[in-house]
């Protein structure tokens, strides 16, 4: 009976295992065939059957090896012997429960462990699948060709693009090797001895040509892996076609634009917009700078300009805007001489590279022209000075500036005494040089910022800005000491005298006032005997109208 219960166990336990690995072979999960108390009742079952069991042969056992029948072994036992018999009974049927539970208890932690290895198991197919599944659609979505080969190059798999790439469509991929697809069969060879050797290759542009015959650029990369268990090279394509034509586009663009700038007359500089290098030069721009193309090249376009700071200036003008046209800029030739240009630049994109194209036409001579032509515009042509239309206009600025800034200004007016008997005794080319010498010592003793200007035949106008009435006095003393004490040369000495008016500008007058103070004063020097500065304001001055014809450049009074 036992041995039929124990039977009955093993059978049932082997069917609920097949029926799990079964479940798990078809990744579904299997309904049992017994629940799970149903088994637990079984197996307690089959564990006691076989601890009875045991126990009964054991005894058994025991008195076939004393050769005694059981009735006569109890008979030999005396009191003592059957209450120990008994409580040792008494014990054991007490254990059993706990036996019971133990085995239960063992059983039910065997079948846990048995469902949670399933389930594991299970979601690692599961999971496998769904990685795989996974791979194929990244794989497929990828914007590239890509293409699993052995290591021989007999293709595995390919996604949609290396198809269409490579012209696969209809053609069993076990029939196709990768290295077939390049032009150069001794290049094919060494591709696979370098992938043999290094194991990968990245983004190497090569030409390859698909099964319909059609030549295409494209960038090469493949490593060898390790998918169960075998090593396969993975390779990927990206099509370079295009960027390659408009690459060998722009080189024949670049060659012929080269040759058009080394041949054109005027000087062309090519250089680096980052780094500032001279990258090229044509010949015009080697003749103009005085050096060869190869001492330009590779120095700092800036070293070129007068003004580092106004080369700059462009550049950052020229990130903003683009393209500067006809710009007036001063550069240095090689022997270190200013020279005026004009100047277009703009920024050209070549390839990978940004350079700056600044084209020169050498406008120094036209730029004397224009100074000189301003110098006789705005100077007198006798002594130097400027002349009354150009002063006024200096005048009225820094008046304005002075205004602003909150600083003083002063004006001087100064006359040459007895300038009409020095040209009736003299002559008028001995007055002239008399009307130099003047200017000369004004010039001498006043600041770059100070301006003098010729208003009259043999009278001017000095202007001091930041400089109030008595600053201004004393240059005007200095002056007159100066032009007192040296006499005029060129012939028989002549020793001539000026007198001077003096009068701040208060801020807010207009300039006719300002130059009818000092006018005022002017003429208080003159009734004081002449050689002599008198400030506006004083007792013994007065006031003359502006118009009066001492501005007109004739004597006020009898020389």
């Amino acid at each position: 009976m036992g041995g039929g219960g124990g039977c009955a166990g093993k059978d049932l336990t082997k069917d609920t295992e097949t029926a799990g690995r079964e479940a798990t072979a078809n990744g579904t999960h299997a309904v049992p065939r017994m629940s799970a108390p149903q088994r637990l009742m079984w197996r307690a079952a089959l564990a006691l059957a076989v601890l009875i069991s045991a126990s009964a042969l054991a005894l058994a056992g025991v008195l076939l090896a004393q050769g005694e029948a059981p009735l006569s072994l109890l008979a030999r036992f005396d009191d003592a012997t059957l209450r120990h018999a008994g409580l040792a009974a008494i014990g054991a049927l007490a254990l059993l429960p706990l036996s019971f539970l133990a085995a239960a208890w063992l059983v039910v932690l065997r079948e846990r462990r048995q469902a949670e290895a399933l389930a594991l198991l299970r979601d690692n197919r599961e999971a496998l699948r769904l990685s795989r599944d996974q791979m194929r659609r990244v794989f497929a979505s990828l914007p590239v060709a890509y293409v699993l080969a052995h290591t021989d190059g007999r293709l595995v798999k390919a996604n949609p693009q290396a198809v269409a790439l490579f012209g696969l469509k209809g053609r069993p991929l076990d029939e196709v090797n990768i290295f077939d697809f390049t032009e150069d069969d001794d290049f094919s060879e060494e591709l696979r001895g370098y992938l043999a050797d290094a194991g990968r290759i990245e983004n190497f542009e090569i030409t390859m040509k698909g099964l319909d015959g059609r030549t295409f650029w494209v960038l090469y990369s493949a490593a060898q892996v390790e998918m169960d268990g075998e090593t396969l090279l993975f390779a990927a394509f990206s099509d370079i076609t295009e960027r390659k034509r408009v690459e060998q586009a722009l080189q024949k663009n670049e060659t012929a634009l080269r040759a058009i700038i080394d041949a054109s007359p005027v000087p062309v500089v090519l250089s680096n917009h980052a780094s500032g290098a001279v990258v090229y030069v044509n010949q015009a721009a080697a003749k103009f700078f005085g050096r060869g193309g190869a001492e330009l090249i590779g120095r700092n376009a800036s070293d070129l300009w007068e003004s580092a700071e106004h080369y700059a200036g462009l550049l950052a003008e020229l990130g903003v805007r683009g393209h500067i046209e006809d710009r007036e800029v001063r550069l240095i030739r090689a022997d270190g001489r200013p020279c005026w240009v004009q100047t277009s630049t703009t920024v050209l994109r070549l390839q990978d590279d940004t350079l700056v194209y600044a084209a020169f036409t050498d406008i120094t001579e036209r730029k004397r022209k224009e100074n000189e032509l301003h110098r006789l515009a705005t100077t007198d042509p006798l002594t130097g000075a400027l002349n009354r239309r150009a002063f006024t206009e200096r005048a009225v600025t820094e008046g304005e500036r002075a205004r602003r800034g909150g600083y003083p200004v002063a004006l001087v007016i100064c006359d040459l005494d007895h300038f009409k008997a020095i040209n009736d005794t003299y002559g008028h080319a001995r007055g002239d040089a008399v009307l130099k010498r003047f200017t000369a010592i004004v010039q001498e003793l006043i600041r770059p910022s100070d301006a003098l200007g010729r208003i009259g035949g043999e009278e001017f106008a000095l202007l001091l800005p930041g400089s109030d009435a008595d600053a201004a006095a004393r240059v005007a003393e200095r002056v007159r000491a100066r032009f007192a004490a040296e006499p005029v040369a060129g012939g028989e000495p002549i020793f001539a005298t000026a007198s001077f008016g003096v009068s701040a500008w208060p801020h807010g007058l207009q300039l006719d006032a300002v130059l009818q103070a000092a006018d005022a004063a002017l003429y208080a020097a003159k009734a004081a005997g002449r050689d002599c500065v008198r400030l506006a304001g004083a007792e013994e001055t007065k006031i003359v109208p502006i118009g009066s014809a001492s501005r007109n450049g004739r004597g006020r009074l009898a020389p």
